[in-house]
């Protein structure tokens, strides 16, 4: 009665069940993993951001890895470099589309810090930054990494748009040595133009990803479940058919 399971037909229905089942499996968990990935990122956030603003200097100086200074508010003076503008395109905030500003200020130990002066929509330039001695506070981010398949900045020449803030490769064209770091403006003095925007605060959240996992398990179940009632059906109609015969 079940030597058609192993016929070719079954096989292969078995086989794609399985190889199913397994890529399922492996989803969820891989889903688990990025939640786990994301209620670590919480628990530095929930750390970092609400902590009082430090020097930038004491900041660096204590973490020699950015990755353990990001999202730390530090507060910092210096001069914008009111000509070396740069614009962070393809950028969306609140579900509009637009750009977001970048100017360097120029330190006291004749470094650069790219600053994130805030964003704007599409249809508004860049306005100029406040001149002299200007005094800020912000959040310092990672230097970013383009991510594949994501759009590529040239290689070469001077940029005046950028897809993202990659320090490194924006240094070739600043006339200072940069600080490894960049900063989301939160506050200036004296204040910046009223048109940005502040740069949206971190999410404190832990996504989609449980209940992901939950749907890619309930579709390895589905699978096997199917395979049981396919094989369910199968014997039945060949007892039906056995029947059939002796009568």
């Amino acid at each position: 009665m079940y030597r058609f399971l192993y016929s070719p037909r079954w096989v292969a229905l078995h086989i794609v069940v399985a190889i199913s089942v397994v890529a399922m499996v492996n989803l969820a968990f891989w889903q688990i993993d990025r939640l786990h990935q994301r209620q670590d990122f919480n628990a530095i956030l929930k750390a970092r951001v609400p902590a009082a603003a430090a020097p930038l200097a004491g900041v660096l100086a204590k973490y020699a890895n950015p990755s353990d200074a990001e999202w730390y508010r530090v507060s910092v003076t210096g001069t914008y470099l009111v000509d070396e503008d740069i614009t962070v395109v393809n950028v969306t905030q609140d579900g509009q589309a637009g750009h977001d500003a970048i100017t360097p200020l120029l330190l006291d130990d004749s470094r650069v810090l790219l600053v994130n002066r805030g964003f704007l929509p599409l249809s508004m330039e860049i306005p100029q930054a406040p001149t002299g001695r200007i005094a800020i506070e912000g959040r310092l981010r990672m230097s970013a990494i383009r991510r594949t398949g994501a759009v590529s900045d040239a290689p070469t020449g001077e940029l005046q748009e950028v897809q993202r803030v990659d320090i490194d490769r924006l240094a070739r064209q600043l006339p200072y040595p940069p600080v490894p770091m960049y900063v989301e403006l939160l506050d200036s003095q004296p204040a910046d133009s009223v048109t940005l925007s502040r740069i949206a605060d971190p999410v404190f959240t832990n996504g989609p990803h449980l209940s992901y996992a939950v749907q890619w398990f309930l579709f390895s179940g589905c699978a096997v479940g199917g395979w049981f009632i396919a094989v369910r059906r199968e014997i039945q109609r060949q007892k039906k058919r056995g029947v059939q015969r002796s009568g």
